[in-house]
C-alpha cells in the first residue's frame, strides 16, 4: 500500500510549524521594539536547466529579482537576437509579472567556473555590452549584475575593476571572503571598486565561514567606508552538509539571520534552489508575530 502523498505532506507541515512556533515564541521575546526587520529586497536565481524561477517569495517584501546570469558559458538565458541560447528558458514575460519581480537586476555574462571567469574578466565584459544590445526584456532592468566574483585571494582583481567601469549603471558586483573576519577588508575593496558599482556582500553563514553576527560586523563596517545603499548583504539560504554538498537552511536558521540583520537590506541567494514555498510561509509567520 502506498502511503497518501498529500498526507504525507500535510504532516510535514504540521511537524515543521510545531517546531517553528517554539522558535517563534522565543525569538519574539528577545525582539527589541525599536529595532526595524530586515528588509528582503529582492532574491538571486542562479540559472540552471534543473530549476525555474518560481515562488512566493514576495511574502518576506521581495519585489527584486536578480538571475545571476544572462548569459553563461557563452550562451544566453534570455532571447537575444542571434546569440547561442539555452535550452527551455523561462518565460520572462511571466517571470516579470510576479510580484517578486516588479524589478529586475539583469545578471551579464559570466561562467560557472570562478577560475575561468576570473580569467575572462575582459571578455566577459565586452560580451555583456553585447548581450544587452540584443536581450529582448517586457520591462527594462532596474540595474545590472556583473557575475565576476571577487574575494582577497584574486591578486588580478584590478582588471574586475577595469572591466566594471566599461559596464552601464546601475552596476552590481559580489564580494566574499574565506575567512571569518577579514583584515582590512574595506581598504582592499577600495582598492579596485569603481565609483558607478554597488555591492553584493554575501554573508558567509551558508558556507559555514561566519556566523550572522561577524556578517554583520563586516556589512557595518564595509557601509561606513562605502555608505549603506552601495553595501547590500546576501543571505546565504543554504547550509553545507557531511558529503560536503549543500541543503536548504531550515526556516529557524533563516530567522536568525534576518533577526541579526535587523535594519539591514537583505537579498536572499537563491530563492528558487533553497527557499520552497513551505519555508517562505514559516518565514512570513514569524515576521508578522515578531514585528
Amino acid at each position: 500500500m502506498k502511503a497518501n502523498p498529500n498526507k504525507k505532506n500535510l504532516a510535514k507541515m504540521l511537524i515543521l510549524f510545531s517546531i517553528l512556533a517554539c522558535f517563534v515564541l522565543g525569538t519574539c521575546a528577545a525582539v527589541s521594539r525599536t529595532q526595524s526587520p530586515a528588509k528582503v529586497m529582492g532574491v538571486f536565481w542562479q540559472p540552471d536547466s534543473n530549476s525555474v524561477p518560481s515562488g512566493n517569495w514576495d511574502l518576506l517584501g521581495a519585489h527584486t529579482f536578480v538571475p545571476q546570469f544572462g548569459m553563461v558559458n557563452a550562451k544566453s538565458w534570455f532571447p537575444a537576437g542571434n546569440m547561442p541560447q539555452w535550452e527551455n528558458l523561462p518565460n520572462w514575460e511571466n517571470v516579470q509579472k510576479q510580484p517578486w519581480s516588479k524589478h529586475l537586476i539583469l545578471g551579464l555574462s559570466g561562467e560557472y567556473n570562478e577560475i575561468n571567469a576570473r580569467a575572462h574578466v575582459k571578455q566577459h565584459a565586452a560580451t555583456s555590452q553585447k548581450f544587452l544590445q540584443q536581450v529582448t526584456l517586457s520591462h527594462p532592468p532596474q540595474g545590472y549584475y556583473f557575475p565576476v566574483e571577487a574575494d582577497p585571494t584574486w591578486l588580478r582583481v584590478n582588471e574586475l575593476g577595469k572591466a566594471l567601469q566599461s559596464l552601464p549603471s546601475p552596476l552590481w558586483v559580489s564580494i566574499y571572503s574565506a575567512e571569518a573576519e577579514p583584515e582590512f577588508y574595506d581598504a582592499w575593496l577600495n582598492s579596485w571598486l569603481p565609483s558607478n558599482t554597488n555591492v553584493f556582500f554575501q554573508d558567509g553563514v551558508g558556507t559555514g565561514t561566519r556566523t550572522p553576527a561577524q556578517a554583520l560586523k563586516i556589512a557595518k563596517q564595509l557601509q561606513q567606508k562605502f555608505g549603506q545603499k552601495r553595501i547590500v548583504l546576501v543571505l546565504e539560504a543554504f547550509r553545507p552538509t557531511k558529503n560536503g554538498g549543500f541543503r536548504a537552511a531550515y526556516p529557524w536558521e533563516i530567522i536568525q539571520q534576518l533577526k541579526t540583520y535587523e535594519n539591514q537590506n537583505v537579498f536572499i541567494f537563491d530563492g528558487p534552489h533553497y527557499m520552497d514555498r513551505s519555508t517562505v510561509y514559516a518565514v512570513a509567520l514569524w515576521q508578522k508575530l515578531a514585528y
